[in-house]
């Protein structure tokens, strides 16, 4: 029955707040906060807390996979996580970008082309963001102008000021190797 004496509409019982999954976005803020702070343990045992009440908190994962990529360099371990974060939250944006820097700084390439296309159909992340990782990923490859190409797509695309600077710092630094790859072009 509803507050109203009648019966509730069929379809609106998932509308209902679950406690449980209110509980853990309130740890998950501390969490956050306690990362932010520097306290890795603190945070990671709040986490920990999270997965025991609700083991498809996918958001959790991501954080932890940070944790074990970045603080503890156990790279296997933050794979795992990132990739649970992906699979139990798949609307969580910071999950794909966290694992697409994953992968590009293990200069795993090929997957990380395959997980950027990925990225390219999902909805929510700044299509500049993905242009500039792609800039980045051909600027490790040596490939030059196909990262100049994506520096300038991200350039064009974003609204933000800064990102705007650092596009164009990607653009620059491409361009310096070239003249330094081919010194009588640069002239």
């Amino acid at each position: 029955m509803d507050i109203n004496g009648g019966n509730q509409p069929s379809g609106f019982d998932n509308l209902l707040p679950d406690r449980t999954e209110m509980e853990c976005e309130e740890l998950f803020a501390q969490a956050d906060k306690l990362l932010n702070d520097g306290t890795i343990m603190d945070a990671v045992d709040k986490l920990s807390t999270i997965l025991k009440r609700n083991p498809r908190f996918g958001k959790a994962y991501n954080h932890l996979g940070w944790v074990y990529e970045t603080k503890y360099k156990n790279y296997a371990r933050a794979e795992e996580y990132y990739k649970a974060s992906m699979q139990f939250a798949p609307h969580y944006n910071a999950a794909y970008l966290n694992y697409a820097y994953f992968l590009s700084n293990l200069s795993r390439f090929d997957e990380l082309k395959a997980h950027l296309d990925k990225m390219s159909n999902i909805s929510g992340i700044a299509k500049d963001t993905i242009a500039n990782e792609y800039g980045i990923m051909y600027e490790m490859q040596g490939n030059l102008q196909i990262a100049i190409d994506y520096y300038q797509k991200a350039a064009i695309i974003t609204l933000d000021s800064a990102k705007l600077d650092k596009y164009k710092e990607g653009i620059d630094r491409c361009q310096k190797k070239q003249g330094i790859l081919n010194p009588s072009n640069s002239f």
